[in-house]
């Protein structure tokens, strides 16, 4: 058996490459029409486009936000079930995260700048469309290998390698846009994997670290509404030390 671990180790780390190499690559949805850019006060985000024309938008007294259902073309035919479910969380948190920094933005202007969240587009308000373009759910079965694998392997690390290879991962394309003109405010991608986890019980679980990192990109693109541009929004992170 010891024997034989060197050799999947080895296997499972070249296919981890190839994997890893490929994953990253999302297919274009049509939110985003420009050429996309990383931005290190946003490095959250995966690449974004700002429309110069149209920034003036931050700065106006009174807006309003609709969060449009997200779109799950990309990934509803391999989870039908799943895909519907996971869209309307990830709406549900955008909502909840925009309200609260829109909020919040009232309050500390003293109601000079009231924003806030609507049902349906109206004049006069902003856009937020979202795709989900990619979506692999964890290997539950992989991760239990993985975590059995490393307690005999001879080599440090084993289980956190085997379990990025088993890992989920997602990503997301997003368009903020004018509704009266339907221009274009800013348009951005994202993409994340599972959080690296000495342990975690949600390793166990197909779609756990999917929802998380979903909530993640909710909270970071609801940041954009703090500052538009010159918000600064880190990268979420990989880690994650709560296992539950």
């Amino acid at each position: 058996m010891y024997s034989a671990i060197p050799r999947l180790f080895l296997a499972l780390g070249a296919g981890l490459f190839f994997s890893c190499s490929s994953s990253r690559t999302m297919p274009v949805s049509p939110l985003i029409t420009h050429p996309l850019h990383a931005d290190s006060r946003q490095s959250c985000f995966g690449g974004v486009w700002y429309n110069p024309s149209e920034q003036a938008v931050w700065n106006s007294p009174r807006l309003k936000v609709y969060v449009a259902p997200v779109n799950i073309d990309y990934i509803k035919a391999k989870f039908p079930k799943a895909a519907p479910s996971l869209a309307a969380q990830f709406r549900a948190e955008m909502q909840k995260d925009i309200r609260n920094v829109l909020e919040n933005k009232s309050k500390q202007t003293g109601g000079r700048m009231k924003w806030q969240l609507v049902d349906r587009p109206v004049p006069g308000s902003v856009t937020l469309r979202l795709a989900i373009v990619r979506l692999k759910p964890t290997d539950v079965g992989g991760n239990i290998m993985s975590d059995l694998v490393s307690l005999v392997s001879p080599l440090p690390g084993t289980s956190l390698i085997l379990g990025r290879f088993m890992s989920g991962d997602v990503g997301i394309e997003g368009r903020l846009s004018n509704t009266n003109t339907g221009a274009g405010i800013m348009e951005f991608k994202a993409y994340n994997t599972d959080p690296i986890t000495l342990f975690s019980v949600k390793e166990f679980e197909r779609f756990a670290f999917d929802q998380r990192n979903l909530r993640l990109f909710s909270s970071c693109i609801a940041d954009i509404f703090k500052a538009g541009p010159a918000s600064n929004i880190p990268k979420t992170g990989e880690f994650d030390l709560d296992p539950f």
